[in-house]
């Protein structure tokens, strides 16, 4: 056999070496080797992976201070359905207390085009800015180019004019990274606590170096905060059912201002506990916005003057509020001016709030603020108090006894402890009038249930017809009275309801339209499927759950659902004279982790009636990706029965 040559194993070995070597990060550098991946190893299904991600944030000290932040990325995309990778949207504010800017936008396209590299650079004239909001604005570009197996780059720098807020840094995007690296140089003046946040590992250094401004004589020497984040093969964020926000799962870094403290001023300390942010809001428009007037007195004495019971009087000044002012559908913690608002009729969900307080503390009640985030908005955190996560807030009312009612204006439909579902938090913190009075679980504060009551016969021409009562409670009315707002007339409503249930309906008769029980009256008929000789009912009328809920292998994120609830039917089904049940579905009494939820079914032949009661509650409505398989196993359940049916033989003459 032939020994290699010396020359040859040094070429071997250098070959090695080159594909084993760390890629270079660098703008511009992109290799053939990225160029001819054409999978991630870590994601095979990924359409798209950031090979690189980098920000680096300083401060820039002049006559202001301001702050800049570096920005790159490269992209390489895998599938055709990851070329959206090339639309890059980029927001800022230009208010004038933040003054952001973007600029220095340089995006290239990279091609292996007959085995070398084409580079595809992003001209200017395709570069826009939109605007999306009154102090909102996104510049805009697509780099062109762009196919399966094209690498992208781009970078920007963007500055701010407010040196007390550092953005939030987010290792985890909709698709994977390979690697991100983050660096962030804070001046001694300016104090952060870092909070990081979700479930992937992140190496996190927190050092120190020099710093100076000025020259000569007039140079100020300090010391100056580095922090390194790095983070490798992260997986992608990926959307999964029943999860209210994505953001409060998502890794990353965020940075919440402490502690200002200049050489010869006073130091200036920011929210450090929640005991700070009460105080804060005391002194801020917040409190003066709790204190403000009613401006609708002569119809709040006239409430109050009247007869009835607490309850029915705050649901008399709450519906006053709704009929006075419209949500213009932003949520809000502050307010430029609620009687302004009010004037106008219409107003944010603190402009809204502020009235609807006044004009109970009008009627003579006593009312507190309960401070949240809306649910798409993400959690308040316990740890790292902060205002900026406060969005909006709801109002609670003492009641004697020691209980209390919660309402907020924003939804017409919406009553005493009926919140729109946005609202229903399990977080969220009492503006108490002496100091912190902690936290406030809003997801269980009324009892929600559908109870839906059958009186049916079947007919020996194979149709089943009879008579629904449905009542809705709580959450349950509130969106069927929502839906029923939304159409345009009371034909395309029982059509949205004939969808639902697979049935057609005459003679619809509703109760409590716009109240927190809405009853729904009415004559259906089915048409169940059979043969010459058998036919077949579904073993709840109209099928609860035909597919499982979850319906997924493996969980990732937990799992939360919009509110307790407890949802039954009764039925009672007469059969014609001769018929007889051949087969019956399964009675079950089953229960998901913990007894979080539990499923009841129970049906008998009595003579010529077939009588069912089916009863499906859920009492906790969040879980840990651990606690997925049984829940996953609890829903298969749900819906095999849901899917199940009663076999009924037909009375066949006798020959």
């Amino acid at each position: 056999m032939k020994k290699p040559s010396l020359l040859s194993l040094i070429a071997a070995f250098a070959c090695v070496a080159l594909y084993a070597q760390t890629p270079d990060y660098r703008f511009g550098k992109v290799s053939a080797e990225e160029l001819r991946m054409t999978s991630y190893d870590k994601d095979p299904d990924a359409a798209a992976v950031y090979l690189y991600e980098e920000n680096s944030l300083f401060y820039q000290i002049d006559r202001e201070i301001g702050l800049t932040s570096d920005y790159r990325a490269r992209i390489k995309i895998l599938k055709s359905d990851g070329t959206d990778q090339a639309n890059v949207s980029i927001p800022y504010t230009d208010e004038y207390s933040v003054r952001e800017s973007v600029f220095g936008i340089d995006a290239v396209a990279y091609n292996l085009v007959d085995g070398k590299i084409v580079k595809t650079p992003l001209k200017k004239q395709y570069i826009f800015t939109e605007q999306v909001g009154e102090n909102h604005k996104l510049v805009k570009f697509s780099i062109p180019e762009v196919r399966e197996g094209t690498v992208i780059e781009y970078k920007f720098r963007k500055t701010s004019k407010n040196p007390t807020y550092i953005p939030s840094f987010r290792f985890q995007h909709d698709i994977p990274v390979a690697r991100c690296h983050m660096q962030a140089l804070i001046p001694e003046f300016f104090k952060f606590n870092l909070n990081l946040k979700g479930y992937i590992k992140v190496n996190i250094e927190d050092g120190s170096t020099n710093g100076s401004v000025g020259s000569g004589s007039d140079m100020i020497s300090f010391n100056v905060r580095e922090i390194k984040a790095d983070a490798t093969d992260i997986p992608a964020l990926k959307r999964e059912a029943y999860v209210w926000c994505l953001n409060d799962f998502r890794s990353m870094l965020e940075f919440e201002l402490s502690q200002i403290a200049f050489p010869g001023i006073p130091i200036r300390s920011y929210t450090s506990t929640w005991e700070n942010v009460n105080d804060m809001l005391k002194k801020s428009s917040f409190d003066t916005h709790c204190r403000i007037g009613n401006p609708f007195k002569d119809e709040v004495a006239a409430i109050k003057a009247g007869e009835g019971s607490p309850g029915e009087k705050i649901h008399a000044v709450l519906r006053l509020v709704q009929s006075k002012m419209k949500w213009n559908e932003k949520y809000r913690l502050f307010s430029q001016g609620p009687r302004t608002a009010a004037g106008k009729g219409t107003g944010s969900s603190a402009d809204i709030n502020f009235v609807l307080m006044a004009a109970l503390k009008d009627a003579g009640f006593q009312v507190t603020p309960i401070l949240l985030s809306p649910r798409h908005m993400g959690r308040i955190p316990y740890t790292h108090p902060t205002i900026d996560g406060i969005n909006a807030f709801v109002v609670r009312v003492s009641l004697d006894e020691g209980k209390y009612a919660y309402v907020d204006g924003t939804n017409p439909n919406s009553d005493i402890d009926l919140l729109p579902t946005e609202l229903l938090v399990d977080r969220a913190r009492v503006y108490g009038v002496n100091g912190d009075n902690g936290w406030c679980d809003l997801t269980g504060i009324a009892k929600n249930a559908s109870v839906i009551n059958m009186i049916l016969k079947l007919d020996t021409e194979g149709t089943v017809s009879g008579e629904f009562i449905e009542q809705h409670i709580n959450q349950p009315a509130l969106q069927a009275n929502t839906a029923y707002t939304e159409v345009k007339s009371k034909e395309e409503y029982i059509e949205s309801l004939e969808k639902e249930h697979g049935i057609q309906i005459e003679e619809l008769h509703l109760e409590g339209t716009g109240t927190k029980k809405l009853v729904r009256k009415y004559r259906m008929s089915s048409q169940p499927s059979g043969t010459d000789e058998f036919l077949y009912v579904n073993a709840t009328i109209i099928p609860f759950m035909s597919t499982n809920r979850l319906n997924a292998q493996s969980r990732t994120l937990p799992i939360e659902f919009s509110h307790p609830m407890v949802y039954s039917i009764r039925c009672s089904l007469e059969l014609p004279e001769g018929y007889t049940v051949e087969e019956m579905p399964q009675n079950i009494n089953i229960f998901a982790y913990e007894k979080g939820a539990n499923c009841k079914y129970i049906a008998q032949a009595v003579g010529k009636f077939i009588q069912f009661n089916f009863q499906y509650s859920m009492e906790r409505i969040i879980y840990l990706p651990s606690e997925f398989d049984n829940l996953n196993s609890f829903f298969g359940m749900v819906a095999d029965l849901s899917n199940s049916q009663f076999v009924i033989r037909k009375n066949t003459p006798q020959s």
